[in-house]
């Protein structure tokens, strides 16, 4: 499988082509477009696990219920086109022996290889507002992932502080913690910062430059009452 970023920044998109045996997994209404000898699957469970629990797992976590899976019907090679809900950039990561960790909303989809997984995060999950599970992505193959505005990779060589919001993935190597930005809870949230998480070890981080959250709760009152 071959897949090809269309456009940086704003409104990133992918080309996923598939020639015949391959296998491409991605959220539920992510395509918009694909060639006509491509057929999917919609549902609740990645390469034949979890069923319902796991897509209720991926809602809770901030992710779609259903996946799609594309295959192409054919001899021939087939495109699948996937674009996220937010404007923002695409990326693709390379999968090989070290897992990633898809924060809430961030997977866009990935080679039909890959197992896709969910990580109960606890109180962690709960209080940050980021969804209480992170989407775990192993074995060799293309992730695909989103984000709300830019994204910047960060190499962690010792500690590293994210606000909460800004998380996009991460090696599962890192260890990770939650805390406060500043030097008490209460100059932490007056000052606007909140909640961070303290990133320890050796690995990657996908960082967004846009919180989508916070944007959410700033435009929300703006909007006209629902009819």
């Amino acid at each position: 499988m071959k897949i090809e970023i269309l456009s940086r920044g704003a409104f990133g998109s992918a080309l996923c082509t598939l020639d015949p045996g391959d296998e491409l997994v991605s959220e539920a209404g992510a395509m918009f477009r694909a060639s006509t000898n491509v057929e999917f699957d919609v549902t609740t469970r990645p390469r034949g696990k979890g069923g319902i629990l796991a897509g209720i797992k991926r809602l809770v976590g901030g992710d779609s219920f259903f996946l799609s899976t594309y295959r192409v019907r054919d001899g021939a090679a087939g495109e699948v086109a996937l674009a996220p809900t937010l404007p923002g950039e695409v990326r693709m990561v390379e999968i090989s022996g070290t897992p990633w960790l898809c924060a809430g909303g961030s997977y866009l989809g990935s080679a039909g290889a890959l197992d896709l997984d969910t990580q109960y995060q606890g109180l962690r999950g709960i209080l940050t507002g980021e969804g209480v599970f992170f989407l775990r992505v192993s074995g060799t193959g293309h992730l695909l992932v989103n984000a709300f505005g830019r994204i910047t990779e960060l190499d962690v060589e010792d500690e590293m502080v994210v606000d909460t919001g800004h998380v996009v993935a991460f090696e599962e190597g890192l260890e990770y913690s939650l805390g406060k930005a500043g030097g008490s809870w209460v100059s932490s949230f007056t000052a606007g910062e909140g909640l961070v998480l303290h990133f320890r070890g050796r690995g990657k981080i996908l960082v967004q430059s846009h919180n989508p959250r916070g944007f959410g709760l700033t435009i929300g009152p703006k909007l006209p009452p629902r009819s």
